[in-house]
């Protein structure tokens, strides 16, 4: 553990409680200790995750990360932190959900998204029936237009994307003044088509995105360029370990796209039997409203002379901003010591996905205030601990690739599962919980480029 060397900011007083509890944000976990921190969720979340789990056999890693996602998507513009002069932030996340296939990835995904889906399709409906008025008044004659009011041509405000073009994204994000999600089951599919559009890498414009940086979009089709002044992007899906060097080769680190994901990643995930376990509705429904009332509450109004949302601003209380000072200067030690390394250019992303962590728990947490608690960023802190060490585990194989990430879906789980060290009873066992015969399982173990032989029956993996 790193030794602790608080900052203090102006007149801001820190108890030796508080420092004991940042945690050190490269501290070697114990094997697979890196739980995810359900306890700093409030209510209505907390249950959501606790009884997915128990009923439905959702992984609360998954469960909780497609949560944080969510309620950033219904902030979007409509709050952001001040963390000193100049220097604002928005909740934007880009964050993969990585496990192997089975492991409960995209049910999570599609229950914290279902309000959103819903509002766009009312949305639709609405817009569909307003695009009928305005094609009817433009096929009126031009005199039976004089004594008609044009409607206007309809504005289509949409929320989740799964399947757009680069042109429709750039409209979605002008039209939608709280701001977009991409929600893909399949998040592989999206970076191959993002990377791969028109042969041209669109990694740029999303980085552009996650730092909400201006940008203008110049069409030969349109005259007048369309601008976005702060784009609000959210990216959420799921990916297989097998394709992360595909997705994120050492080659294209530079663009700093990988950089600003977060990944939920179980290693060992497995499929599991359905249980007779109910899940009480009311618990879904709890998360649902809430997401509703935050978003009536706090809608999204155009300043008439910029064109601005007015952002509901938090500060930091004294008490979190010295946390927040005391853990931003012990990620500045990690990321000098890996300094020159994919790592490090990780870890320096964190101090970000603190803030933006921070203001989505107070919001969470409470959202009748403008001041992010200690309880918010000691949770924001607790989330970034977590967030990294699974980072450690994605860098491992996308820059050290075995020889097993080409295996199919199935022998890369059996593989995976399978312990260090282990005899071939063992691995009979596990290989038959797996659907794989005897012959089946002596072949693979068999194999040198994956398996060392110790002695008779006792095998290591490499």
């Amino acid at each position: 553990m790193t030794q602790l060397n608080p900052i203090f900011a102006d007149d801001s007083k820190i108890s030796a409680d508080i420092l004991r509890t940042i945690p050190d944000i490269l501290s070697e976990p114990v094997a697979g200790d890196n739980p995810f921190p359900v306890d700093v969720f409030p209510s209505p979340f907390r249950e959501l995750i606790i009884e997915t789990n128990k009923a439905l056999n959702y992984p609360v890693d998954y469960t909780g990360t497609a949560i944080l996602t969510a309620v950033s998507t219904a902030i979007g513009k409509s709050a952001k932190m001040r963390v000193k002069n100049g220097w604002f932030e928005f909740p934007a996340l880009y964050a993969a959900l990585v496990g192997h296939s089975g492991a409960a990835k995209s049910h999570p995904i599609d229950m914290c998204f279902q309000v959103f889906r819903e509002m766009d399709r009312d949305a639709a409906r609405i817009a569909e029936s307003l695009l009928s008025e305005y094609e009817n008044y433009m096929s009126l004659t031009k005199k039976a237009k004089e004594n008609t009011q044009n409607p206007g041509k309809p504005i289509v405000v949409k929320t989740v994307l799964d399947n757009f073009t680069p042109e429709i994204l750039h409209q979605r994000l002008a039209d939608n003044l709280r701001g977009c999600t991409v929600v893909s089951d399949e998040l592989a599919t999206f970076l191959d088509l993002m990377n791969n559009y028109s042969k041209g890498d669109q990694s740029s414009t999303f980085l552009s995105f996650w730092s909400n940086k201006p940008t203008s979009i110049d069409r030969m089709s349109k005259p007048v360029p369309l601008f976005i002044s702060q784009p609000f992007l959210n990216i959420l899906g799921s990916l297989q370990p097998r394709v992360l060097c595909r997705l994120f080769p050492p080659s294209k680190s530079d663009s700093g796209f990988l950089q600003r994901f977060l990944f939920a990643y179980i290693q060992n995930a497995m499929k599991q039997p359905i249980s007779d376990n109910e899940i009480d509705t009311i618990v879904i429904e709890n998360y649902n409203e809430w997401l509703r009332q935050y978003i009536r509450g706090n809608p999204i109004v155009p300043d008439p002379e910029s064109y601005h949302p007015p952002a509901r601003l938090y500060y930091w209380s004294p008490e979190a901003k010295t946390f927040f000072y005391t853990w931003q200067h012990n990620n500045v030690v990690q990321v000098n010591l890996n300094q020159d390394t994919l790592l490090g250019e990780v870890l320096n992303k964190f101090d970000i996905h603190f803030i933006r962590l921070a203001l989505i728990m107070q919001v969470m947490e409470d959202y009748n205030t403008n001041q992010v608690s200690l309880s918010a960023v000691r949770a924001a802190a607790r989330l970034c601990a977590y967030f990294s060490t699974n980072a450690k585990h994605v860098l491992h194989i996308i820059e050290k690739p075995a020889k097993s990430d080409t295996l199919p879906a199935d022998k890369q789980q059996f593989y995976d599962t399978l312990p260090a060290t282990f005899s071939t009873a063992e691995a009979l066992e596990l290989g038959s919980s797996f659907g794989l015969r005897e012959t089946a399982v002596n072949t693979f173990i068999s194999r040198r480029d994956l398996f060392s032989w110790i002695s008779h029956g006792k095998y290591s993996k490499k």
